[in-house]
């Protein structure tokens, strides 16, 4: 293996692992407790919902690899890439669009939305070295984010009930007191699934999959 082949393989795996370290590992299960008690019928919607997640991230991941796959050879043997410049700028005008679109319609993944503009800066900064092909791959791989921000609030937005977090950092708890355990800390904007009422409190389950309960003032309608 050549010393330009060992140096392109270290950059995709720094490109690719910080995903795979963030997104690959399951999100943690509900305490036992909690899962006794309510209807076990909800935590199946729970995990179908995080099932699909899992599976938008999985296939993202993939894509992320084989466009990864395409530029190692591109490097090794000498290409610069199909693409025109102007049409790597055509590309990072549409990637910028797609992801404020993404930005507004799941405002509560603005860390991933972050993420893709900062593959888009990359891109940027890729082009202005006359780098077409590294430009066109952080292209790809923000646009790729945004499709799956846009995939996520698309499920979303198909469930008429879906209530919103209306505050900063609201603890989703294992029942419905300020006294119990914290299941999570939810932020601003995430969507929930209402499952039932207890009194002043809501029954919720996230669109990652997490199941507990929240303060019914600290939700809002669409």
């Amino acid at each position: 293996m050549g010393p330009k082949r060992i140096v392109v393989l270290a950059a995709v795996a720094a490109l690719v692992a910080p995903g795979c370290a963030q997104r690959g590992e399951p999100p943690p299960s509900e305490p036992t407790s909690l899962r006794s008690e309510a209807d076990p019928a909800v935590y199946r919607r729970a995990d179908a919902d995080r099932m699909k997640l899992l599976e938008l991230e999985v296939d993202r991941l993939r894509a992320d690899l084989a466009a990864a796959e395409q530029a190692l050879v591109a490097v090794e043997s000498g290409m610069r890439g199909g693409q025109t410049r102007a049409e790597a700028v055509s590309m990072l005008a549409e990637a910028r669009i797609k992801v404020d679109r993404a930005s507004k319609r799941s405002p509560w993944r603005a860390e991933a939305v972050s993420e893709a503009r900062a593959k888009l800066d990359e891109a940027d900064r890729e082009l202005a070295a006359g780098h077409i092909g590294s430009a066109v791959f952080f292209v790809s791989r923000a646009s790729r984010i945004a499709s799956t921000l846009l995939a996520e609030a698309e499920l979303v937005g198909k469930t008429p009930t879906t209530r919103y977090v209306k505050g900063a950092r609201v603890n989703l708890r294992a029942e419905p007191t300020t006294e119990s355990s914290v299941v999570a800390v939810l932020p601003l904007e995430l969507p929930v699934f209402p499952e039932a009422d207890a009194g002043e409190w809501v029954l919720v389950r996230t669109v990652s999959g997490k199941v507990g309960w929240v303060h019914a003032s600290l939700l809002r309608g669409r």
